[in-house]
Order: structure tokens, then C-alpha cells, then sequence
């Protein structure tokens, strides 16, 4: 069934006792949503649970990298507000679990071990993957949802030094198309948002910006954040949202409009020319 207003949206939101993540669990619960707030430090999380109105967060400590941890995040939300409607893959490792001082001393590729890569990539790319799949069947069923992938801008994905963090981000944005293709119909959207730019979270240590005030704040994802989740946003799909660029002095549909663009890389570079297509097309 769809819900009538963000107040009936009960969430998942994955890396939410900090940064970004506590910030869109904030947005979410002041416009009335349920959230299952996720985070692999239980200490943190429950500090945030105290912070916010009774009974409209719950916390569930754990790590997302497992199947079955996913799966029992999504029963949990499910016993804990009756119904899930949407995902919020937020958490991400990022390059100061490899050096503190990353922006400023680079990270080469061959520096990187095989077992931190495996790491990165495995929270960054496969435990979104798993949740979503876990999620699918509640969405589906009920002929609405929303799964909201946070991705990186589309530079840092190549930027030299930022091996694996880039890479997994990538993985991510390209999932975030092809995910919203392949639900098309079924009244599930999926959209990958990012704050635009480094952002005043625990991701980007001092070591590697001391001047915290000239960063992205995370508030800046409040706005988008409660609209994607929100039923106004129906049909929304395949696109990527910069919360810098949210202008909220517009209405939040023209606001979504100037901050979004499509997800991934459409149009770019040479197109692969499929079995019986014409040479032409």
C-alpha cells in the first residue's frame, strides 16, 4: 500500500550514528518517518536514539557485510513498525582507514592491501546490494518504495589516489542505474544522492582538512533526503542528487529538478553496438 505522506514511511538508514547518516536520520524522524537507524558502533547509535523522539527511531547495531545480518536488519524494521517502505544505503568506509593524512599524501593503488580493498568494496558496494535485495520483496509487494544509494561525485571516482574508495562508489552509482531500470513499473524508485563535495564528517579526518567550516555540512542532506522518501517524489527514478545544489527557497519538485542530473554515465563515451542492431543506431 502506498503511504499517503512521509509520516506512514517507515526506513532503513545504514551508517546513521554519524556524519551524514545521523543527519538524514534526523530529517527523516523531525518530518514524521519511523527509521531503523544501522551502524556497526552500538554506543554511537544509541547516543543518537536518545536525541531523537521517542518511538519513531529504533537501533540496530551490526555489520552489514553478512546476508544474514542484512536480512534480520530488514525483519527487524518489519517487527519493529509493522511495515518497511524504504532503504537508505549510507554507510561506506572511505580512504583514511588506510591513511589518516589521504588527501594530502595520496594513496597509490599497489599500496592498498587485499584484504582492506575487500573490506571498502564489501561495505561500500556488496552490503548495499545485499540489503537491497533483502528489502525488494517488502517493496514490491506493496506496490511503492524507495531505495536512495549515497553515492560520491562522479570525480572522485576516478581521482587518482583514491583507490578503493572510487572504485566502490562507482560500483554503486552504476547499480543505482541499472537497479532503477530493472524495477521500472513496479512503483519502486531508486536514486543515489550526495552532499557534492567533501563533506564535515568523520569520512575526511583533520589530517586531511583542517578547516572544517570551508566543508560540506552534513544538514545539507536533510531537504533532498525527506523528499526522495517522501510520496511527492513518485516516479522520480534514475537520477542522482547533489544536496549543495538544493536550492530550498524553490518548491521542493523545481528544487530536485536543478540539483539532479541521471545516475551514472549516460551518453558518455562510445556506446556498445548489440547483436541485431543496426550499424547506424
Amino acid at each position: 500500500m502506498k503511504p499517503e505522506n512521509l509520516s506512514q514511511v517507515a526506513a532503513i538508514v545504514t551508517g546513521a550514528a554519524g556524519g551524514l547518516g545521523a543527519a538524514m536520520t534526523r530529517a527523516l524522524v523531525d518530518g514524521g518517518a519511523r527509521v531503523l537507524a544501522v551502524d556497526i558502533d552500538g554506543d554511537a547509535l544509541a547516543g543518537l536514539v536518545e536525541r531523537l523522539p521517542e518511538g519513531r527511531v529504533a537501533a540496530h547495531a551490526g555489520d552489514i557485510r553478512d546476508a544474514d545480518s542484512c536480512a534480520g536488519i530488514v525483519a527487524r524494521a518489519v517487527s519493529e513498525f509493522g511495515a518497511v517502505h524504504a532503504l537508505v544505503n549510507n554507510a561506506g568506509i572511505g580512504q583514511s582507514s588506510i591513511r589518516a593524512s589521504y588527501y594530502i599524501d595520496r594513496v597509490k593503488f599497489w599500496e592498498v592491501t587485499d584484504e582492506r580493498w575487500r573490506t571498502v568494496v564489501e561495505t561500500n558496494a556488496m552490503a548495499p546490494f545485499m540489503l537491497a535485495k533483502a528489502i525488494l520483496p517488502h517493496l514490491t509487494e506493496a506496490g511503492w518504495g524507495r531505495i536512495v544509494n549515497v553515492t560520491t561525485s562522479l570525480d572522485t571516482m576516478t581521482r587518482p589516489g583514491w583507490t578503493p574508495y572510487g572504485p566502490s562508489k562507482a560500483a554503486l552509482e552504476a547499480s543505482t542505474a541499472i537497479w532503477a531500470g530493472d524495477l521500472e513499473g513496479t512503483g519502486v524508485t531508486v536514486n543515489a544522492l550526495i552532499p557534492g563535495g567533501p563533506a564535515n564528517t568523520a569520512m575526511v579526518p583533520p589530517d586531511s582538512s583542517p578547516d572544517r567550516d570551508a566543508m560540506i555540512q552534513p544538514a545539507v542532506m536533510a531537504a533532498p533526503i525527506r523528499w526522495l522518501l517522501d510520496p511527492a517524489s513518485d516516479g522520480v527514478t534514475g537520477r542522482r542528487f547533489l544536496a549543495v545544489r538544493w536550492d530550498p527557497s524553490l518548491a521542493p519538485e523545481d528544487a530536485a529538478e536543478a540539483a539532479s542530473a541521471p545516475a551514472a554515465w549516460p551518453g558518455l563515451g562510445q556506446e556498445a553496438r548489440w547483436p541485431g542492431q543496426d550499424p547506424g543506431e
